[in-house]
């Protein structure tokens, strides 16, 4: 086996396994909270030691702060995808609406992270979640904010009405639960009916 291929290998199986243990940490500080989960738990629950834990994450807060990166990554990759179609404001804002419920959906646990625990970080990264927070919010008031200049939404402060919509979206965190009831994609469809039948002229 060659160097490189040796070192490939190498990294797809420290990228498994650092993804293995991100995972089971949102699980378990979803379910019991950051402050009564400890890296033995974390390890325990994947059949490792701590000391595997502690070869990719030299603390409890790494990976907390981990977990928020990927999720403000990957909702920011899609909330970015649709602003950059050419596309009128009121399906524009249905596109935003819709993808953003499934993504609260799709990852609940790490939802319920993402909105409860931010005081658990650092005070520089709760600063910069602040910051991020208010750029992906603000894809939706300037979609709202040309739509009523377009004249097809109702004239109502864009903050007020995106705050809501938002809003709605991310409780689903706390009782969406796959395999029962609606699923999601249609719970994301009532949801985008709601909000614009509100927003429409």
């Amino acid at each position: 086996m060659n160097t490189n291929l040796r070192e490939e290998l190498k990294a797809r199986k420290q990228a498994y396994v650092q993804d293995e243990i991100i995972a089971a940490a949102a699980r378990l500080f979803a379910e019991r909270g950051i402050r009564a989960v400890t890296i033995d738990d974390i390890a325990s629950s994947l059949g490792y030691t701590k000391s595997v834990v502690y070869y990719y994450f030299k603390n409890k807060n790494q990976v907390l702060w981990e977990i928020f990166n990927r999720i403000h990554e990957a909702w920011w990759a899609d909330m970015q995808a649709i602003m950059e179609e050419d596309t009128p404001p009121d399906r524009k804002l249905a596109a935003l609406i819709r993808k953003h419920a499934l993504n609260v959906m799709d990852r609940t646990e790490w939802t319920a992270i993402y909105f409860r625990d931010q005081s658990e970080l650092t005070e520089a990264q709760q600063a910069s979640v602040i910051e991020r927070k208010r750029d992906f919010d603000r894809n939706f008031r300037d979609t709202y904010a040309k739509g009523v200049a377009a004249g097809l939404f109702k004239d109502i402060p864009p903050a007020i009405v995106t705050s809501g919509i938002i809003g709605m979206c991310n409780q689903a965190h706390a009782w969406f639960k796959p395999g029962k009831g609606l699923p999601a994609a249609t719970i994301a469809d009532h949801f985008t009916d709601i909000a614009l039948s509100g927003c429409l002229r």
